[in-house]
């Protein structure tokens, strides 16, 4: 399997001051450094006694809750930028396993939102190249064009075919057989490569023209005339 180090898939971005948050357990292309623990943020928010007088309402002729939409959005906000600054203060640069918490109901006046997960330091990995499906899918394709090797050098599919000897009879140019001697008069195409008329080239992968020996069934290269 050819080496992933090899392949530059590309050293992702510093973090900088961003924090970056996920629910999954790692950023892709990432590794986590250290840990600094548990990080939160709490938001409870209440709407006036108006605002829940006219949502009453809107309880019995339907449509949306506006006033308790902006009040769950408005609490999701201010826990998250808690979390954010409570992980910054303790030096982490993203946070890990993120999720939200509702406590209470919003359609009681009031939203409680607790959101939570565990604040690391993380830096890029260089020369990141994905693992799982997309790694694979990367490998498989260098194995495909390069033979395995790591220095991205073109690697021959074929094995090399002797060279038949050219000689020349009554003005006549003729391919001999390296094995059995057997002679081949041979013309040129319209663009000056030699053939031989009744055969096709036997390998499409090897340069040059090759043929099998009608006689001995030896493959050879066709040089050029």
């Amino acid at each position: 399997m050819v080496n992933r180090a090899e392949l530059l898939a590309g050293t992702r971005p510093e973090v900088g001051n961003r924090i970056l948050v996920t629910e999954k357990e790692s950023f892709e292309g990432y590794q986590v450094m250290d840990y600094k623990g548990m990080v939160w943020g709490i938001s409870m928010r209440s709407k006036d006694v108006v605002q829940d007088f006219f949502m009453g309402f809107k309880q019995f002729v339907g449509g949306e809750l506006s006033s308790y939409t902006e009040l769950s959005d408005e609490s999701r906000q201010k826990a998250l930028d808690r979390l954010l600054a409570s992980a910054r203060r303790i030096g982490a640069n993203a946070v890990i396993n993120f999720r939200f918490e509702i406590a209470s109901s919003p359609y009681a006046g009031n939203a409680e939102v607790v959101a939570y997960g565990n604040a690391v330091v993380i830096k890029p990995i260089v020369n990141y190249v994905p693992m799982g499906g997309l790694g694979n899918l990367i490998a498989e394709f260098v194995d495909a064009y390069t033979g395995c090797k790591t220095n991205f050098e073109p690697t021959k599919t074929y094995i090399e075919s002797p060279a038949g000897e050219v000689i020349e009879n009554a003005g006549y140019k003729f391919v001999v057989c390296p094995k059995c001697k057997t002679k081949y008069k041979v013309d040129t195409d319209e663009n000056g490569k030699p053939k031989i008329n009744g055969l096709q080239d036997a390998d499409n992968l090897e340069p040059g023209m090759q043929i099998y020996c009608l006689k001995c069934g030896t493959k050879f290269t066709i040089p050029e005339v």
